[in-house]
This record gives structure tokens, C-alpha cells and sequence, in this order.
């Protein structure tokens, strides 16, 4: 009896794959989205654009849910982080995920960009690539940068205070950021509201388009490798996909559907 559900079910399954691929190809997009044929050497490092993208993608979603509950006033923006860490179900969880991923994802970022500019995928004709992927750095130094504050602790406002101190600095434009970040004269409300639209509306829409971007140069021109092992391998992976696609033909040809059931 086991066995007839598992094979019930196994055939459910091929069913609804099969209908949504006959209607959506969901099946060949998923494929195309997520292979992606990298050099034999090192291969583990090639996963840290991956690893990036999972991280930024949990500071997305975690961020919404701690919406939820997190007030950006100066009044009540360190009562509801407290409430979050100690009443909310499930909160700390939540923000513990959302705290931790920001850390890894610095040092995710930083490995990533290491491993690209010493494989020298960064050199023609990715060097545009390369910079979406500064630009991209960029963003999410400014996104850790401005959550710093919205906790609303000794902590995050001396380091904000520090931060905006070395900003001031800048040749011609210093005075002018520091005043549009501050809001004022002194670090306060305006500030923290200022930081809050940053972190959650300016700075998400500004990566998003720029992961979009990035993810099509990177299947465009693909994986900096050897010429002679990347050439090779994708000539295997079209074979591979060719004799696919004419066993399918044969299968069709002999009055079987693509499952190998007979025809009606």
C-alpha cells in the first residue's frame, strides 16, 4: 500500500510539472536561471554570488516583518525593538536573522569581490558587470550604515555620530551630506526619520533593479574561467540537452507521451 502512494503521488507530481511546463515552460526557465556552468577549479568559491543573493534576499524579508512591530521615533524606536526582541512571537528570531545575515553579508560581499578580482573575471567584457558589482557594495555599505541608527541606543547613535563626523570630511560635498543626513544641527528626529526612509524604501529600490542587472550581465558573458575547459563544457551541456530534446522526438514519434505512456 505504501508503495501504490508513493507511486500515486510520484505520478501526481509528473503530472503537475509536466502541465505547468506545457503552459508557463517554468521548468526551462528555472534551468536556465539556475544552471550555469562554472571552471572545475575552485568551484565552491563560485557559490558565494549565490550565498550573497540569499543574504540580501533574508535582510529583504526580514526587514518587512520587523516593519510590523518597529516604530522610527525617537520616543518609541528602542521600546519597539524591545518589545520585538521580547514579546513579539517569534521576534527575536526574526531580528536575530535580519542582525546576523547583515554581518555575513559584509563578509560574504567582501569574499565575493576578492574571488572575482583575483580570478580576473572582472576583465573584458565584464568589466561593466564589475562595477554594477561596486556600485552594489556600495549600496549595502550605506544600507548597514543607516539600520545602525534605527535601533536608537548609545551604540548605534555614537556610531552614527562617528560616521557622519568622517562624512563631513569629504572634498566639496561633505558639508552638504552631512546636513541632508542630519536633518539639522544635532543628530535627533529629523535624523532618524531620514534614516529610516533610507534604509527602507531609497536603498531597496536603488539594489533591486541593480541585482536584476548584475544576475543578466553574469548569464550573458557567464563565469570568468579557462577558455579551452569552459568552451568544452558548454558543448557538452548543448549535446546533453540535444540528445534530450530527440529522445523526447523518438518517444513522440513511437506513440508515447514524454512520461512513456501509451497515446489514446
Amino acid at each position: 500500500m505504501i508503495g501504490r502512494v508513493r507511486s500515486q503521488t510520484s505520478e501526481a507530481s509528473k503530472f503537475i510539472v509536466d502541465w505547468m511546463e506545457h503552459r508557463t515552460g517554468i521548468v526551462t526557465i528555472l534551468e536556465h536561471a539556475l544552471y550555469e556552468p562554472v571552471p572545475k577549479r575552485g568551484t565552491w568559491l563560485y557559490t558565494l554570488g549565490s550565498a550573497t543573493l540569499l543574504l540580501i534576499s533574508l535582510q529583504f524579508l526580514t526587514g518587512i516583518l520587523l516593519l510590523f512591530y518597529y516604530v522610527p521615533t525617537t520616543t518609541e524606536a528602542w521600546n519597539s525593538v524591545y518589545y520585538i526582541m521580547n514579546e513579539a512571537y517569534f521576534g527575536q528570531l526574526i531580528r536575530g536573522i535580519h542582525y546576523w545575515s547583515a554581518n555575513f553579508l559584509m563578509a560574504t560581499i567582501g569574499l565575493h569581490m576578492a574571488r572575482t578580482f583575483f580570478s580576473g573575471a572582472y576583465k573584458s567584457p565584464r568589466e561593466l558587470n564589475w562595477i554594477i558589482g561596486v556600485i552594489l557594495l556600495l549600496l549595502v555599505v550605506g544600507l548597514s550604515f543607516t539600520g545602525y541608527l534605527l535601533r536608537w541606543d548609545q551604540d548605534g547613535f555614537w556610531a552614527s555620530v562617528v560616521g557622519i563626523k568622517i562624512g563631513s570630511y569629504s572634498p566639496f560635498v561633505g558639508g552638504y551630506i552631512t546636513h541632508f543626513l542630519v536633518g539639522g544641527d544635532t543628530i535627533g528626529p529629523a535624523t532618524l526619520s531620514r534614516f529610516f526612509a533610507i534604509h527602507v524604501w531609497l536603498l531597496p529600490a536603488a539594489i533591486a533593479p541593480f541585482i536584476g542587472i548584475h544576475l543578466y550581465l553574469l548569464r550573458r558573458h557567464g563565469e570568468f574561467g579557462s577558455d579551452i575547459e569552459y568552451t568544452d563544457r558548454l558543448s557538452k551541456l548543448r549535446e546533453r540537452q540535444r540528445m534530450e530534446e530527440y529522445d523526447r522526438y523518438e518517444l513522440e514519434e513511437d506513440g508515447h507521451d514524454e512520461n512513456g505512456r501509451d497515446r489514446e
